[in-house]
């Protein structure tokens, strides 16, 4: 009954943010907990191996232009030390606009009580804004495409930097994370490349608050419930609650909820020690459900230990 109150109470502190949150911005991926280095630099070197994370996310399927995110990370402890390094590489297309970056993380891992470490990390790099004009169709008669004078008749691409910080608490039985990993709006680029609309500025800043737990029901089963709140500096704001149930086979399931009314079913399955595989089918039930907003996604987390003395075992956290 102990252990079923503290669920109970797990389930209520997860949904509590999420009964006044609305909108969503930024890239997103519904099985955040297995690809949280892209949304925290502090996670980097929290693990007790090297972690690679490919990440591959198909949203709006059937949608022409709809949006496609490849992600790979990678992070580390560095032996004898209290810091790790990471690396994040993302590719983003939606429509004619394409974002292509590269990211550096580094964070320093501070034991603050006996089970309990905080973890402070920076991250920076740059991301490619591209706009190509020449692909897109022009209806209007007067003017065939790609003659439009409405429209730019070249591609646009430019380099901008960025940069971003984070915390991460985490202990064996859960974690608690916030950060800003893209701290600069950087919006997309105009003819004249980067010009006053390229400008650093806060305004579109996003914050993530993330936060996770893993409870034991049985010799074979664990409960892992997880939350990732999204705010804006606009006053947009979302979240995301999965609840996984995880056997010691290595086989998961669970759901998912997004405050867009968004659905997700999730399975996934521990391979091999080293290898893990996670797909998410999410579903969209809001107001225009009739158009069938569909989402796939799929995760590779492989895990590689540093001593060849140790043996690499799954981790949560």
């Amino acid at each position: 009954m102990n252990q079923l109150y503290k669920i109970t109470i797990s389930i209520g502190l997860l949904l509590l943010p999420i009964l006044r949150s609305w909108a969503q911005e930024d890239i997103r991926f519904s099985n955040f907990s297995y690809n949280r280095l892209f949304y925290n630099p502090a996670y980097a070197g929290s693990s007790r191996f090297m972690e690679a994370v490919l990440a591959y996310r198909n949203q709006w399927v059937d949608v022409e232009g709809s949006p496609e995110t490849a992600v790979l990370s990678i992070q580390a402890p560095v032996n004898y030390t209290n810091f790790g390094l990471g690396a994040v590489v993302y590719n983003n297309r939606f429509g004619i606009q394409k974002d292509n970056a590269v990211f550096f993380n580094y964070a320093y891992h501070l034991q603050v009580s006996l089970e309990g470490t905080l973890s402070m990390g920076i991250q920076a790099g740059f991301i490619n804004k591209q706009i190509n004009w020449t692909e897109l169709r022009t209806y209007d008669p007067n003017f065939p495409s790609p003659n439009d004078p409405a429209f730019p008749d070249q591609d646009i691409s430019t380099w901008v930097p960025n940069f971003g910080i984070g915390f991460y608490y985490y202990t064996p039985k859960y974690y608690l994370g916030f950060s800003a990993p893209r701290l600069l709006s950087n919006d997309q680029p105009d003819t004249e490349g980067f010009s006053e609309n390229m400008k650093f500025k806060f305004k579109n800043t996003v914050c993530y608050l993330g936060a996770g737990a893993t409870f034991p029901l049985s010799p074979e089963f664990e409960f892992k419930p997880s939350v990732l709140i999204v705010s804006s500096y606009s006053g947009a704001t979302t979240a995301m609650a999965n609840f996984d149930i995880v056997h010691k086979s290595g086989v998961s399931i669970g759901m998912g909820y997004r405050t867009d009314d968004s659905w997700a079913g999730i399975i996934g399955y521990q391979l091999s020690q080293k290898l893990r595989f996670s797909y998410s089918y999410e579903k969209y039930f809001g107001k225009y459900r009739s158009k069938g907003f569909t989402n796939h996604e799929i995760i590779l987390n492989y895990n590689l230990s540093l001593k060849k003395s140790k043996i690499t075992s799954p981790r949560y956290f």
